[in-house]
């Protein structure tokens, strides 16, 4: 009984540490880059102020002969975290300070998902190494003093996680409603989670259709479990479609189509995608810098020509990289590569020309964390085998593999894999407890 209660008392004692790490690594560098959360990049500030102060999810147009301005409805950035903004008050006064603990809230919340979920993944005290990996993440840290939606998509990705480990648990209505629920939630935030969504049904479908496949994902075979999962891929796809139908519809009334993502895709496309950057793939040294300021001076232009209209935009974007992709075949397969390379690569990219030598040592010391991480989670996977396929790990195999497919084709760089790091720290966790294993020790 004893050795029980050291156990125990233990625990709570690494359960403290890992509050008390999070507690002052995520406030530590939110208070230590508190300025930057004035700028606001990718103009989600604006869009949560015009409604607020206006009503209308947009961005605001002037009239000069008029001599006023307006607000003209927009769908170029997903809705959710303006909404969360405009809820919390970060549009008022004290908005930035709500911002900061805003983003400390999830940060923390985050943290302790992922414990909660490491140990539904049977990973034990290994699992407050996951935790710790999670809270200490330098994407996520350096995201969480920016005004964008990497903190909150990384929350609702673990969110996504929890929900699919809950319906492989217990394959019931109400646990398929929340999975749909969170995963559409997700996409709101991230149009990116739309394609996890897609591959998740496509799973059940496929468990619910092969016994061999309801195996390996269920741990079961019985035929009686087979109308169960179809009703809870029913569910699932309901409450999806339920919870996306309010922004679709207001964007078939705003923009006169039924947008289920954003208008932004089609730029993003065409930014990955045209003669300057494969240009640059073709003929840049080692550590240059691409500039997009031509593109998108370009990209303004076409759409002021086109009144403003972010549908036509969208597709001529959508357009200009198709063609481009037609015309130079092989630079875009070697682009495909490039684009993986900055999705998962260690080592941030260099974006300052006159980079000063501390940043370029902070780039280099987050490089050989993730090498380190990397590896770990290289074992874990090794590790895991068939077991990786098998739930609960396909899950988080589904989000790294439809994130990298879209990231594939679309832009990328290393903050888009943000809402990946807590599986990775889970792989890499598992990584850590098989090599303690092999050594006879497997304590934490």
């Amino acid at each position: 009984m004893a050795p029980l209660v050291s156990l125990k008392r233990h625990n709570r004692l690494f359960l403290l540490g890992l509050l008390v790490l999070t507690l002052a690594v995520r406030g530590g560098v939110l208070l230590a880059r508190y300025r930057d959360l004035a700028a606001d990049p990718d103009g989600y500030r604006q869009l949560a102020t015009n409604l607020v102060q206006q009503g209308v999810y947009g961005y605001g147009e002037s009239d000069e002969s008029a001599g006023d301005s307006s607000i003209r409805p927009s769908a170029f950035r997903p809705p959710l975290y303006p909404l969360v903004l405009a809820c919390a008050g970060g549009t008022s006064g004290a908005g930035q300070a709500v911002i900061a603990v805003l983003h400390f809230l999830m940060g923390v919340a985050t943290v302790a998902l992922i414990y909660v979920l490491s140990q539904r993944w049977q990973l034990g005290g290994w699992g407050l190494l996951a935790a710790a990996l999670t809270a200490c993440d330098p994407i996520l840290l350096n995201q969480s003093t920016l005004l964008m939606t990497e903190t909150l998509a990384t929350l609702l990705a673990v969110v996504g996680l929890v929900c699919l480990t809950r319906l492989n648990e217990r394959p019931t209505l109400v646990s398929a409603a929340m999975a749909g629920g969170a995963l559409a939630t997700a996409s709101l935030c991230r149009p990116t989670f739309l394609v996890w969504l897609a591959a998740v049904a496509v799973l059940l479908m496929l468990s619910s259709c092969f016994q061999s496949v309801r195996q390996k994902v269920f741990g079961a075979a019985e035929p009686e479990l087979t109308g169960g999962l179809w009703r809870c891929l029913i569910t699932l796809l309901l409450v999806a479609v339920g919870v996306l139908s309010p922004w679709i519809c207001r964007n078939y009334v705003a923009l006169g189509r039924p947008i289920v993502a954003t208008t932004h895709g089609g730029y993003t496309l065409m930014l990955g995608n045209n003669d300057g950057f494969y240009d640059f793939l073709q003929q840049g040294r080692w550590g240059d810098i691409w500039d997009s300021c031509e593109l998108d001076e370009r990209y303004n232009r076409i759409k002021q020509q086109l009144d403003d209209d972010e549908v036509e935009a969208d597709r001529w974007a959508r357009e200009q990289a198709v063609t481009c992709i037609q015309r130079r075949g092989g630079m875009f397969v070697y682009s495909c590569a490039v684009r993986i390379g900055r999705l998962w690569g260690p080592v941030p990219h260099q974006v300052d020309s006159s980079e000063s030598m501390a940043k370029r040592l902070a780039r280099y010391a987050v490089g050989l964390w993730y090498v380190l991480v990397f590896l770990f989670a290289a074992i874990g996977v090794s590790s895991l085998g068939r077991r990786l396929f098998h739930s609960p790990w396909i899950w988080g195999l589904l989000v790294c593999l439809s994130f990298t497919a879209v990231h594939t084709v679309y832009w990328s760089n290393l903050r888009m894999r943000a809402p990946l790091m807590p599986v990775v720290a889970m792989a890499a966790a598992f990584g850590a407890k098989r090599i303690a294993e092999r050594r006879g020790d497997n304590r934490p």
